[in-house]
């Protein structure tokens, strides 16, 4: 078998991790005599998520023993391609990132579920109509699936009510709009908006592939920077010139020290209040509510260009191809799957819920009011992208090409037409 690489950068989600570590400091593990005897053992990863999964879910699940111990999550990915390409039985099920999912599903690291029901007449079959459809994206290939969804994220706009309240201004739904208020509502003390340039990751994805995400029609399954043969599409109609020209208008009014700025950093100057607006991923703003400005935050879909598309990215868990215990691997996604875990994972703190049950009760939506802007993207009829650059088995190395080029365009070292030009040589060049 060949084994497609991919050296991946950690940089996504990385104010979950002060949350995931305060609950591993309260929750800790306990052993249970159990009546079947069996044991299951998972690779996890130490968001929030995964912090419940190894606390928890290994609790209250009684048909085995769960050992999900978590692995730091920029470790997570090393671990998988060393146990993967070895073969190794080690680890039962598996935590997966949907930015490299289709290399695990390419060298065949995860088992259909289709099939392991096959190898078992008493199986019955996984209860996906429980989650939201759009969480289904990155377990799914040629009619089968490889795993349940565990989380979804997707960008979303967060902005300060009060200060919109105090100088009149409605939420913007367009990118024009959008710069009217960054310039109105922008100080010396607060920001008009914060922009991200110091991330590889939040950059090119939290600041230039939002923009970019509404400006050409796509399907659920295209992510708008590469096409199904893997060649570039992000400048195909302008756009992603169009994409670095909407950063830039808005750069002024971003903070001091933009150009050095993270997650981490702008999730800390949006809740001391520091800036009025902000465009990111969902993930990123785990424990905005729990700070000083709790109820003056506002959630709504991000404005758009022209069509009403969202990015879609997330985590999963899936069958080892190498497991020795499937059937029981698949009674615990069964498990999971009629809601259990699920609840677990909304009683620990989880924002970026897939249960349909869930995301639908007036009451959870009050819990976590981030999850308006769900209604938000019915009212504007939104449809679902794929994660960009997930096609290919080096995402990472792709997109570090496009944030040096997006980069260099929106800080004035290039125009914007040159560095997607460049950036287009350069992708060809490495496309795997």
């Amino acid at each position: 078998m060949t084994i497609v690489k991919n050296h991946r950068e950690m940089s996504r989600r990385m104010a979950l991790k002060a949350a995931a570590a305060l609950l591993a400091a309260y929750n800790l593990r306990s052993t249970r005599a159990l009546a079947a005897g069996e044991s299951l053992n998972i690779l996890n990863m130490n968001l929030l998520f995964g912090e419940t999964l190894g606390n928890q879910i290994s609790k209250s699940y009684t048909a085995a023993e769960i050992s999900a111990d978590p692995v730091p999550q920029n470790e997570h990915y090393e671990k998988l391609l060393v146990e993967m390409s070895q073969g190794s039985s080690t680890y039962d099920l598996l935590t997966l990132d949907a930015l490299f999912i289709n290399q695990v599903l390419g060298n065949q690291w995860v088992k259909a579920v289709e099939d392991i029901q096959a190898e078992d007449a008493s199986l019955q079959p996984l209860q996906y109509q429980n989650v939201i459809p759009e969480s289904l994206k990155f377990v799914q290939r040629d009619g089968k699936h490889y795993g349940i969804p565990l989380t979804l994220a997707t960008p979303i706009f967060v902005y300060r009510k009060d200060l919109f309240e105090a100088k009149g201004l409605s939420v913007p739904t367009n990118w024009d709009d959008y710069r009217k208020c960054a310039e109105a509502l922008h100080t010396n003390e607060v920001a008009g908006n914060i922009l991200l340039l110091g991330g590889q990751d939040a950059h090119m994805s939290g600041d230039w592939a939002t923009r970019l995400m509404s400006m050409t029609k796509l399907g659920p399954t295209d992510d708008g920077v590469l096409d199904g043969s893997n060649q570039p599409a992000f400048n195909t109609e302008g756009q992603g010139v169009k994409a670095i020209e909407r950063i830039k208008e808005v750069f002024p009014f971003a903070p001091k020290g933009a150009e050095g700025l993270d997650y981490p950093d702008g999730l800390s100057l949006f809740s001391q209040g520091k800036a009025a607006m902000f465009i990111s991923w969902s993930d990123v703003f785990s424990g905005l509510e729990n700070g000083p400005l709790k109820g003056k935050f506002g959630y709504a879909a991000v404005p758009s260009e022209k069509y009403q598309q969202q990015m879609t990215g997330g985590f999963s868990i899936g069958v080892s191809a190498f497991s020795q215990k499937s059937i029981e691997s698949y009674k615990f996604l069964d498990w999971m799957l009629k809601g259990e875990g699920y609840k677990l994972f909304l009683d620990n703190g989880e924002m970026n819920l897939v249960f349909k049950s869930q995301l639908e009760d007036p009451a959870v939506q009050a819990r976590i009011p981030s999850l308006a802007v769900y209604q938000d993207f019915k009212k504007r009829g939104t449809t679902t992208i794929a994660l960009p650059p997930y096609r290919v088995p080096n995402s990472v190395e792709v997109q570090r090409v496009l944030y040096e080029e997006i980069l260099a365009a929106v800080l004035g070292r290039k125009s914007p037409d040159l560095a997607m030009k460049d950036a287009e040589t350069r992708v060809k060049a490495i496309i795997r």
